[in-house]
């Protein structure tokens, strides 16, 4: 009964903080014009500022990663939100293009500590991985689709700085939670001279680690230049009248209706790779991605909303599986700083796309954005087609299973 209760704790409570993450991740993205308007800044402008937000987001993966390892994942989510709270503050009165910048750059920071810290803990405690994966990811696309009609109803009724003022309770609310919720946490035990492998693994494994990262670095790229760029090119071509309602807001609304498949995705994601041979399953989804991409920027009209469900829920159902195939290949003692190194990759590294994406942008259009995200995708297929081939012959090893007390409330 204990061990249900805490496995029901752990999917309440990443599920929930997840949302906040992600909703505050967006939420510069989907107020992009108006900020805009505020600082007099051009979607290039913008797209660098995105860019440092988002570099900071993968950069505090790293040293979560390893706090997670040595600390608890409990603690490494307490400091995430109680400084994310901080930041959020600051984001909501800066008063000029210098401090906006530093000031997200601070968040992104703050809420780049969450992921390895709550992935590494689903991996290791969860008694369906890709199940609560997939609710984890769900969340998060709940959380992304909320963004944009947050910042619609504060755009519209008190002005966008309200909007990180929100955020901030909330991430104030999500340190609250982890006093009143019992997380999991891993003992490992020592194991007996007999019980351990003769080869015992405790590096990290090159190859398939390299091939893992390289999809996250790609992924992560595509990620970043989509979701930046995404509410605005719903905005500019879709021009419909719907009982009258304001351009921005019809183009929030369908923006959050797109990302919403990419919950379903998410789940559907995990599940099945709690089923299917999953490196096959990693080649597959990435080869249908590409696609859509395109599909995207060739679109116009209400076309554009249906290629961007399309591509949100095929891209997002990704995410549960190499989630899933990281800890199928690094052992648990260095779970979390595997998870650290491929959300760097991920948020980090492929942070580049929003000035990337920016430059596209002003250059050639927003459509030429999805275009351009494309190519990148192609190559996260390959590297995923890779990885399967070299599975299949059975030239990748599986992490050693280590020993593992049971599941305990996590200290206060």
């Amino acid at each position: 009964m204990e061990d249900r209760s805490t496995q029901r704790s752990l999917i309440v409570y990443t599920s929930a903080a997840h949302a906040t993450v992600h909703a505050t991740e967006l939420m510069y993205a989907a107020l992009l014009w108006r900020i805009g308007d505020t600082f007099g800044l051009d979607k290039l402008g913008l797209g660098l500022i995105a860019n440092l937000a988002a570099f900071t987001f993968g950069a505090g993966a790293l040293p979560s990663g390893l706090f997670s390892d040595w600390l608890t994942s409990r603690r490494v989510l307490r400091v995430c939100f109680l400084t994310a709270a901080v930041a959020s503050l600051l984001v909501a009165t800066a008063q000029s293009t210098l401090m906006l910048g530093l000031f997200m750059a601070a968040l992104g920071l703050c809420i780049g500590l969450y992921h390895p810290a709550a992935t590494s803990l689903i991996a290791q405690g969860a008694r369906q991985r890709g199940l609560v994966l997939g609710y984890h990811g769900m969340s998060g696309n709940i959380g992304l689709a909320l963004a944009p009609a947050l910042a619609t109803l504060f755009g519209v009724t008190v002005g966008w700085r309200w909007a990180y003022v929100f955020l901030a309770l909330m991430a104030l609310a999500m340190a609250g939670l982890l006093q009143v919720l019992a997380l999991p946490k891993i003992e490992r035990a020592p194991a007996s001279a007999s019980s351990l492998p003769t080869t015992p693994q405790r590096s990290l494994p090159i190859l398939p680690l390299g091939l893992i990262i390289g999809a996250f670095v790609m992924n992560g790229f595509i990620y970043r230049g989509s979701m930046t760029f995404l509410p605005t090119l719903v905005k500019e071509q879709v021009h419909v009248n719907v009982l009258g309602i304001d351009q921005a807001a019809l183009a929030g609304s369908l923006t959050t209706f797109a990302l919403l498949t990419g919950g379903v995705g998410q789940f559907l994601g995990g599940r099945l790779s709690d089923r299917v041979p999953i490196e096959r399953l990693a080649m597959q989804i990435t080869i249908i991605v590409v696609p859509t991409l395109l599909f995207v920027g060739m679109g116009g009209g209400l076309l554009v909303v249906v290629a961007a469900s399309a591509f949100i829920f095929f891209n997002f159902s990704g995410q549960p599986v190499f989630n899933s195939l990281l800890a199928e290949y690094v052992p648990g003692s260095a779970l979390g700083r595997g998870y650290g190194l491929s959300f760097f990759a991920s948020f980090g590294l492929g942070s580049v796309a929003a000035t990337f994406a920016g430059f596209l942008a002003d250059r050639w259009g927003t459509s030429s954005v999805f275009l351009g995200l494309a190519a990148f995708s192609l190559l996260t297929a390959a590297l995923a087609t890779a990885l399967w081939r070299l599975s299949t012959r059975g030239a990748l090893p599986r992490a050693v299973p280590e020993t593992i007390v049971p599941l305990v409330a996590d200290e206060p």
